[in-house]
C-alpha cells in the first residue's frame, strides 16, 4: 500500500490515522510549534550512533553492528536504523505497527505461514502488529521508521 510513496506521504496517512499532529510533542502546547525537518545527513546514515546488538535468542544470524539516530519523538517516533552486517532476526509477535522505507540496501520478511515479501531501496512497506516469521536484511541496510511512541516504549524490551 505505501510502496514507493514518500515518508511525508506516510506522516499524512499516519496523522489522519491517529488523530495526532505531525508536530506534537510530550511538551504543552505554545505558540512556537512549528515543521520539523529531517535531517539529511542522517538519513544518508552520517551521525548515526552504535546500539546493543539484538536478544541472541531473536537473532539467526549476523546484526551485531547496529546504529540508529532518533529523528523526532512525539505522538510517534521516527527513526533511522542501519545494520552494518546484515542478518536475519527471528520475530516471534511483533509488539507494534512498523511503517518503514527502506533507503539503503534490501530485505525480504517471511511469514511464518511460508509467504515472503522482499523489499529495496526506495520501497515503503509495513510491519503489522503480531507478524510471526524472519526479517532478513541485506549488508548496509538502512531505513527510516515509523513507530507509534507509546506501543515503541511497550514493546522495545521484546529485543533489548
Amino acid at each position: 500500500m505505501f510502496k514507493k510513496r514518500s515518508l511525508s506521504a506516510a506522516c499524512v496517512f499516519l496523522v489522519a490515522a491517529t488523530g495526532q499532529s505531525a508536530l506534537s510533542t510530550n511538551e504543552a502546547p505554545s505558540n512556537n510549534v512549528a515543521p520539523i525537518g529531517l535531517d539529511r545527513n542522517v538519513i544518508r546514515g552520517v551521525g548515526l550512533e552504535p546500539i546493543a546488538p539484538y536478544k541472541t535468542e531473536l537473532t539467526v544470524s549476523g546484526l551485531q553492528k547496529l546504529s540508529a539516530h532518533e529523528l523526532f519523538s512525539g505522538a510517534f517516533t521516527i527513526d533511522v536504523w542501519e545494520t552494518q552486517d546484515g542478518g536475519r532476526l527471528l520475530l516471534k509477535d511483533y509488539p507494534f505497527d512498523q511503517y518503514v522505507q527502506v533507503l539503503h540496501g534490501s530485505t525480504t520478511l517471511t511469514s511464518n505461514a511460508g509467504s515472503s515479501r522482499s523489499f529495496v531501496a526506495g520501497d515503503s512497506f509495513v510491519v503489522p502488529r503480531g507478524f510471526k516469521g524472519t526479517w532478513t536484511l541485506s549488508k548496509g541496510f538502512r531505513e527510516i521508521l515509523i513507530i507509534e511512541s507509546k506501543t515503541l516504549k511497550e514493546g522495545i524490551g521484546q529485543f533489548e
